[in-house]
């Protein structure tokens, strides 16, 4: 070992609780940084997939009523790839050992998969059997908060009628990622849930044979939002449109979205505090470490060292430190990003929620 190599361990082990103190700080900006950009590239990803192979459409819209001849209309805007009309309401549940008020969203499905736009992910049992005018799927997140299993029934008031509902199994959709009920800001899976029925039988419960209340729309490529959103006003309102929107204005999307407008906004405005902060610690440290270093330089330049040389041992010193502070922070930011990623999991439900580790930042 050469003679700067021996006196860059002394130094380091004669300054290792300013040095580790430094690093840390250091650690705790990369961790940061590397948890953030992490949970956003797993929930990027999750969504984007969970969006494509269940085809999450891109414009939704309510209607009081319309009736199903117009659908060929609405398939002849331009820019529409797929419609798909449907029947949501709003309805009351009774559901056994629990006796606090709780409502459903009912949604109509086709008879036989694929539907065309919002696919299910069953998690669970399977989908209602045509001609079985009481089997229901419900959403995973209200199933567990009810401890319900296939085959269990609950209760719901169905156009002014008490009809027993018997659940066959717990779905995901890419419209209710994020499950929370109009107007509320957390999720409450006791009180509200999503039900999703047969076409025909929803149709005759409510009075809507040969309509629809609601339809989703699937975009082409090239197709201008806007445009499409106005003219499938046109044709809707006067049935008692309520007015089409886009993914940015749908609730679940919506929700996610801003999460990650905040894990990006934390990804950047903490770590830089933090490495800001370990900069200017270790610019202290050195400043005054070289300063009482003097008489020794004085003495390697006598024995003839150069300029580069002694500059290198001292850069050698910070490159350690800020060495150890990566290799802290790189670890910490993976362990905390696979816990970030599982509390999300426990809000956001995917098919497929894996942890995803940024190699960008």
């Amino acid at each position: 070992m050469r003679a700067l190599e021996r006196k860059l361990v002394r130094d380091l082990w004669r300054m290792r609780g300013q040095l580790v103190a430094a690093a840390l700080v250091m650690a705790c900006g990369i961790a940061t940084l590397t948890m953030s950009r992490s949970t956003v590239a797993s929930l990027e990803t999750a969504r984007d997939t969970f969006y494509q192979r269940y085809r999450f459409p891109h414009v939704f819209a309510h209607v009081r009523r319309a009736p199903t001849a117009l659908l060929p209309r609405i398939a002849d805007i331009p820019g529409i790839a797929q419609a798909r009309p449907r029947i949501v309401v709003e309805v009351n549940l009774d559901i056994p050992d629990f006796h606090e008020p709780a409502t459903a969203r009912l949604i109509s499905i086709p008879e036989r998969p694929p539907f065309g736009l919002s696919e299910l992910h069953v998690t669970r049992g399977r989908l209602p059997e045509p001609g079985r005018g009481s089997e229901v799927v419900v959403s995973e997140t209200f199933a567990e908060a009810h401890d319900l299993h296939p085959g269990a029934t609950v209760y719901a008031v169905i156009n002014g009628r008490r009809q027993a509902l018997t659940v066959v199994g717990f779905v995901l959709s890419p419209e209710f990622v994020y499950q929370v009920r109009p107007g509320d800001v957390l999720p409450d899976n006791l009180r509200y849930g999503v039900f999703f029925m047969p076409d025909r039988e929803l149709a005759a419960a409510f009075d809507l044979d040969g309509a629809f209340n609601d339809i989703v729309v699937s975009l082409t490529p090239d197709a201008s939002e806007a445009e499409v959103i106005a003219r499938l006003d046109d044709l809707l309102t006067p049935w008692g449109g309520q007015g089409a929107h886009g993914r940015r204005d749908q609730p679940s999307d919506r929700y996610i979205r801003d999460e990650l407008s905040q894990l990006r906004t934390m990804s950047i405005i903490p770590p830089g505090i933090f490495l800001s902060a370990a900069a200017f610690i270790l610019n202290i440290i050195f400043s005054r470490f070289v300063r009482s270093q003097r008489e020794q330089i004085a003495a390697l330049k006598a024995f003839g060292y150069g300029r580069w040389a002694i500059a290198t041992h001292y850069l050698g010193m910070a490159l350690v430190m800020s060495l150890l502070g990566s290799a802290v922070g790189i670890v910490a930011g993976w362990r905390l990003g696979v816990a970030m990623t599982e509390m999300y999991g426990r809000f956001y439900r995917f098919p497929v929620f894996d942890f995803e580790f940024d190699r960008t930042g």
